[in-house]
């Protein structure tokens, strides 16, 4: 779990282009704590840190805990659009997609 967490933490801060530094000021943590999650080296960190952390990401908390399989920051990405889309709307989407992948 502390792996994905680290790996997500790192990647969405690349995709935003952000450092570690300013990823710390953003979500009012340490450089320190930034720089030891994404090298999972910590064994603790408070629910409070690490949803200030997701949100600056523009992450849920629960994104950090979704199946290592799904949970790189383009599937997450889209599951995110999907999941703001109307039920319906969201559905027809889906639908197309399967369609596309299935080509």
């Amino acid at each position: 779990m502390l792996g994905n967490i680290s790996k997500l933490v790192h990647e969405k801060r690349k995709k935003l282009g952000l450092t570690i530094e300013s990823l710390s000021e953003k979500a009012n943590v340490s450089v320190s704590l930034i720089s030891k999650i994404e090298r999972g080296d910590l064994n603790n960190i408070s629910i409070k840190k690490l949803n200030d952390i997701a949100t600056s990401l523009n992450l849920t908390l629960g994104d950090f805990f979704i199946d290592t399989d799904i949970s790189d920051v383009e599937t997450l990405a889209l599951i995110k659009y999907l999941s703001g889309l109307p039920k319906g709307r969201r559905e027809a989407i889906s639908k197309y997609i399967l369609k596309i992948l299935t080509i």
